[in-house]
């Protein structure tokens, strides 16, 4: 008896894959090479023994991967043997890198091996702790032409054109608003100490953005960023609010086929029936998520899925999760994890926003493909756009003052 084999990949898609990879290899090697050629010219070639940059990278690294390690299944938690290079600075050991959407379920994840140098620190700041995807049109602004200028300046307004590099500097960001808030808050003559060790920071924090990004306002927000970097801002945003929560629906195959076929496209079709959904429920709420394919080639449930965000009270989890599963996937057969509809906490909103959109190009692509016309694989409040718009131009001023 003889079997055929049938991939779970359409024809051409292994290729753009493989390309897609490689261009994400080819871009975060440039943006290491920059962001640590960046703190070596601001803090001379000794920046390593510099005791804010290491604690500023530090902290970023610690927090980072305190969310992210939560994550993984405890058999792909290991310790990396150690090296004479890696005794004293163990907090930058780890280096983390998502693989793009294996499956629909919890995400495959990939620990290296070996231990790096602390001269990678500002290095590991960057793309490498998310996925990251090259943005169609977008040229990378790190490599240096044959017969480019070469010039001292910061560079200006470049780009925040990958998750990696807009999650890093958002953090930054996000960082100077709590501190501002923390020095309002302090008395100039009775707490006069603890207000010059604020404001000291949040310079030094100020001036390293700058070193890294540039000191001139971002791109315009509505000619320049590409529709995917412009969902990871709104989703990033959605995630900083009260009760709000990531969610995972893996569809069934009546609702599926529907909304593949539906003429508004399949996320404008489930976003109406999470509304209506919620709307039953009493619940008012922003919106966004990302359509995705698992690549499994298993027909047993079908490979649409939503990555999201939501905004839901604790308490009310189970209840919107039941009444979910029962409007988008009452015919999903759940494999191991694989729960029809999951609710939780994010750990960190950039992982998260990073994660929905992993695939979005992929994903653009496959709905072309299968509807015969562009379709959007992703949805998001108005209201909501207008938020992430505001936080993005937001993140521009700070880096142009």
């Amino acid at each position: 008896m003889t079997f055929k084999h049938q991939s779970p990949f359409r024809e051409g898609e292994v290729p753009e894959i493989l390309q897609k990879l490689r261009d994400s290899e080819r871009r975060r090697h440039s943006e290491e090479v920059a962001l640590r050629d960046t703190l070596r010219a601001q803090f001379g070639s000794n920046w390593l023994a510099n005791e804010e940059t290491a604690n500023v990278a530090s902290e970023v690294m610690d927090d980072a991967y305190e969310d992210l390690n939560q994550l993984l299944p405890h058999k792909l938690q290991h310790e990396p043997p150690t090296s004479k290079h890696t005794a004293t600075h163990s907090e930058f050991a780890k280096r983390l890198r998502l693989e793009p959407g294996l499956f629909a379920g919890e995400p495959s994840y990939l620990l290296s091996s070996h231990k790096h140098h602390l001269e990678y620190s500002g290095a590991l700041l960057s793309d490498s702790l998310c996925p990251q995807q090259k943005i169609p049109g977008q040229a990378s602004h790190t490599g240096v032409g044959v017969n480019a200028k070469k010039s001292g300046s910061n560079p200006k307004g470049r780009l925040l054109s990958t998750p990696g590099r807009a999650g890093l500097v958002a953090r930054f960001h996000s960082g100077h608003a709590e501190r501002v808030v923390a020095i309002s808050k302090l008395h100039p003559d009775l707490e006069h100490d603890q207000l010059e060790k604020l404001l000291k920071a949040d310079a030094f924090i100020q001036k390293l953005a700058q070193s890294y990004q540039g000191t001139g306002e971002l791109p315009d927000w509505a000619k320049s960023v590409s529709p995917e970097m412009k969902q990871y801002f709104r989703l990033h945003v959605l995630c900083t609010k009260p009760d709000a929560k990531m969610i995972t629906i893996r569809l069934d195959h009546d609702l599926a086929e529907a909304a593949l076929a539906a003429p508004r496209g399949p996320a404008n079709y489930l976003a109406d029936i999470i509304k209506r959904t919620l709307k039953k429920l009493e619940i008012e709420t922003e919106l966004a998520f990302n359509l995705e394919f698992n690549h499994t080639g298993s027909t047993e449930n079908h490979p649409l899925h939503i990555h999201g965000a939501v905004c839901i009270p604790d308490d009310r989890m189970h209840e919107v999760s039941e009444a979910l599963r029962k409007a988008l996937a009452h015919g999903y057969r759940q494999r191991y994890k694989n729960l029809a509809v999951h609710i939780e906490k994010p750990r960190s909103s950039h992982w998260w926003a990073a994660y929905c959109i992993k695939e979005y190009g992929i994903t653009a692509g496959r709905l072309e493909a299968e509807r015969q016309r562009k379709s959007r694989p992703d949805y998001v409040t108005q209201e909501l756009t207008q938020e992430a718009k505001a936080f993005y131009e937001g993140v521009s001023d700070w880096l142009n003052s």
